[in-house]
């Protein structure tokens, strides 16, 4: 089960040319990350934060930017979470224009769980562990793919 946020490119977000400067995509992953937190895994992300004291920073990253994206346009970004390991968990994001379906901008972050206190590895709190395997997408692999009737010939 994928999460889609519709984000506007501002100017604030663009280079001289007009399109989004590549890093500004990371930020705009990591609003998602949160708004995902709140409205869809129902644990508002300050309150994770600062009763849990469990922190999830990205530890990894790969994107892969396809096709621009220009000033004043809606982009629909969509979380999909594509693993969940003991200590960490991965997501894709994948950017399209609203409505559309060509994917300008594909990324995948893994993130990982620590201890605010220091900074080392701990364990996926449990309630946030089911809520990622609940929302866990299969592999490609893994999708069975549309049954084509063969029509016979007589």
């Amino acid at each position: 089960m994928s999460f889609c946020k519709t984000v506007k490119v501002r100017f604030s977000d663009t280079d001289p040319a007009g399109v989004m400067y590549f890093p500004r995509f990371l930020d705009r992953f990591h609003g998602v990350f949160e708004d995902w937190f709140d409205e869809q895994l129902g644990m508002p992300y300050h309150w994770v934060l600062e009763e849990t004291d469990i922190g999830f920073p990205t530890v990894h990253t790969e994107c892969d930017y396809r096709k621009p994206c220009r000033f004043g346009e809606l982009l629909d970004i969509e979380l999909s979470v594509v693993r969940v390991g003991g200590r960490s968990f991965t997501c894709t994001y994948k950017v399209r224009a609203q409505g559309a379906h060509e994917v300008r901008v594909h990324a995948t972050l893994v993130t990982a769980t620590v201890s605010l206190e220091d900074f080392k590895p701990v364990k996926i709190p449990e309630l946030l562990r089911a809520r990622l395997l609940e929302r866990l997408e299969p592999p490609v692999s893994e999708v069975s793919a549309p049954s084509r009737s063969v029509a016979s010939s007589g």
